[in-house]
């Protein structure tokens, strides 16, 4: 089964995400910040990390730095999630080699996000 870490601080978008996710046959499990997603991240090497880009505490860049300067998780595919992407952050992404989903989205935009960064 394929194990999905959805990382976002607003508790009604991870019960959404989580729902409709495990509705499409994935497993799921959610952080509420950046810290506790790179927690869960180096216990559970996720298939895919779906984060938003802007939470408080530490960022979503620095969890993408952690992420991509870690051996065991610099594969792992990520999928952000924002409003807005400003030019300097679709830099960003391009430079992480992250994709962009933009909220809001329906969950058929969602699910086409996760196939495509899943290579599905």
């Amino acid at each position: 089964m394929v194990n999905i870490l959805v990382v976002d601080d607003e508790l009604s978008l991870r019960k959404l995400i989580k729902t409709n996710l495990v509705a499409s046959g994935y497993s799921v499990t959610t952080a509420k910040s950046g810290e506790d997603g790179l927690e869960l991240a180096q216990l559970m090497k996720p298939d895919l990390i779906l984060t938003d880009i802007k939470m408080p505490g530490i960022s979503s860049w620095d969890v993408l730095t952690n992420l991509r300067s870690s051996p065991k998780l610099r594969q792992v595919p990520v999928l952000i999630s924002t409003a807005y992407l400003s030019p300097n952050d679709e830099a960003r992404t391009k430079e992480f080699g992250v994709s962009y989903l933009a909220k809001p989205f329906s969950v058929s935009d969602l699910q086409a996000h996760v196939k495509k960064a899943l290579g599905e």
